[in-house]
């Protein structure tokens, strides 16, 4: 099925947005990091919605749109997890997965913040930081997306303060987000690639 124009045109002006800021201030990386999370999110919920339309996934009207698993495992089901092993494996990528691992890991930044209090939930985050580590595959890459998605909840509902130091938590996640904004984009405007697995919820 051909993405609607309108995807390609959000595809478009949001990465380019994105891109725009190319300062290495507070402001340009949290100004990044948001259009990147813009446009992720409209992306994975096209993902989700394809998944569902080809009865791979089933959603529940009654539950509202699965907007955590959207992100964090129907996306890269999407993508095909061998192709984001792939890409995380890369230099690169690599590199900025064992950085997040490590801040967790050396209590440099708190992830799973609880939502009412925005207080560290240290069992969790030893989890996330483990799975990233993790040797199998789907494990390590769901553990990614939802490091990444947990930022940008904490950035969005101001848990995450305006602070010179979240540039070192950023620039990894921006250079993740990024590459798997162009792969699911490429796997969504190929009108031949179909999506494999079963999952319900």
């Amino acid at each position: 099925m051909a993405l609607h124009p309108h995807v390609q045109y959000f595809y478009n002006e949001w990465l380019n947005k994105a891109d725009s800021y190319v300062d290495k201030s507070l402001s340009g990386y949290f100004n990044k990091a948001f259009s990147l999370f813009t446009l992720y999110n409209k992306l994975y919920a096209e993902a989700t919605f394809s998944l569902a339309r080809a009865k791979i996934i089933k959603l529940n009207e009654r539950q509202g749109f699965p907007d955590r698993k959207g992100a964090t495992i129907f996306a890269p089901q999407y993508i095909g997890y061998e192709n984001l092993e792939r890409i995380f494996s890369e230099d690169e990528c690599a590199r900025c997965i064992d950085e997040l691992a490590y801040f967790i890991e050396t209590g440099r930044f708190y992830i799973k913040l609880s939502m009412l209090y925005g207080k560290r939930q240290q069992i969790k985050d030893k989890e996330l930081a483990e799975n990233l580590r993790s040797k199998t595959v789907e494990v390590k890459v769901n553990a990614v997306m939802d490091y990444i998605y947990t930022v940008r909840c904490n950035m969005f509902h101001g848990n995450k303060q305006f602070d010179e130091v979240q540039v070192d938590l950023l620039e990894p996640i921006i250079i993740i987000l990024r590459k798997v904004i162009v792969e699911l984009y490429d796997k969504l405007s190929d009108s031949e690639f179909e999506p494999r697995g079963k999952t319900f919820i």
